[in-house]
Formats: C-alpha cells, structure tokens, sequence
C-alpha cells in the first residue's frame, strides 16, 4: 500500500519539526543558558559588593591603626591619672597627700582618717577608699570638692554626709551667724595594678 502526502501535510510534518527543534533548543539550550547568566549576574553583584568592601578596608587600613594609636595614647594618658598599685603603703600616703594638701589650701583641719586595704574593682584595677570627717562652711565644702575633682589623679566620692554644726530656727539678733556643717566623705581611688601580696 503506498502512502500520497500531499503538499498540506508535507509543510504541517515541517511545521511540526520545527516546533520540537524549537522546543527543544528552548528547553535545554536557551532557558538553561539563560538561568546561569541569571546566576552569573547575581554573583557578580555579590561579588561587587564585596569587592567594594575589600576597597573600602583597603583605604581605611591606615586610618585604623592611627585611631589604634591615638587609643593607646589616651590609655597611657588616662592610667597616668590613676593612683599606682603595686605598692599598697604608697598608695595610701599619695592618697592622703592629695587629700591633706587640698584641705591645706583652704584651711580645713581635718578630723581623723580611716583608709582601706585595697579591694579587687574588677579583673584589671582595684580600689582604695579613705574616710574623712571636717567641721566647714558649705563655701568651703564646695572648694574641697572642687579641689579634689582637679586633683591630678582620679578620686571619687563614694559618700558623703553633712550636718548642721547648729540648729537654728530663727536668724539671731544679737551676733553674725556663721554657718557651719560637719561633713564626712568617703573618697576612693582607683588603683592602676593589683598590690603586692604581703609576705609571710
């Protein structure tokens, strides 16, 4: 039996030949060329990104060990104004001379004084405080204070208390009211190593 194909059918079977050839160049060679560009364009973004971070690192490499330095500066300078450690005796006294040469200055007799042994602050420094007590006028008060805030090392006030030398409900008629208060203050210095142990 012989098979005729006509003209029509002829150009419907090349129709349909292209169409699987087109398919087929499609679906594995033109869509999966074009996810990896998809994929390559992506990387290359990401790639510029931190291509632009390397850059930046890059330029800023210098300005980083000047801030490292200028931050070593500061902490030597900053250790500089704390009161050393590795010799308790010696600390305490530069601790009292501070605060007796400040009270010299505005001629406050201090009252007895009561120092600590240093205690641990936390892993790097430790702390050394002084009790004081003083009879003062509030002006006075305040320039002590003011005193120890210049002091050329690092002294805080842990606590402080002040009470009234005299009680007086009415201003007197007779004589110059002078008012005067009894202060107590705990000052403590940071210390800038741990004190030696004590043999024996």
């Amino acid at each position: 039996m012989r098979f005729e194909i006509r003209e029509r059918d002829r150009r419907a079977l090349v129709a349909l030949v292209i169409a699987a050839a087109l398919y087929f160049v499609l679906s594995y060679v033109v869509f999966p060329s074009f996810d990896r560009l998809a994929l390559s364009s992506e990387n290359a973004a990401a790639k510029e990104e931190e291509l632009i971070r390397y850059r930046r690192a890059f330029v800023r490499k210098g300005h980083y060990s000047k801030l490292l330095e200028q931050a070593r500066k500061n902490s030597v300078e900053a250790e500089g104004r704390l009161i050393r450690g590795d010799n308790p005796s010696l600390a305490s006294v530069e601790l009292q001379t501070i605060v007796e040469e400040a009270a010299k200055k505005l001629e406050l007799e201090l009252g007895p004084r009561n120092m600590s042994t240093a205690r641990k602050k936390d892993d790097y420094f430790n702390e050394l405080t002084m009790a004081i007590s003083f009879e003062c006028t509030p002006n006075q008060l305040v320039m002590f204070l003011n005193e120890i805030r210049l002091a050329p090392k690092f002294i805080t006030i842990r606590s402080a208390e002040t009470t009234p030398l005299r009680v007086v409900h009415e201003a007197p008629k007779d004589e110059d009211f002078i008012k005067a208060v009894r202060v107590k203050l705990t000052l403590a210095a940071v210390l800038s190593s741990a004190p030696a142990a004590p043999k024996g």
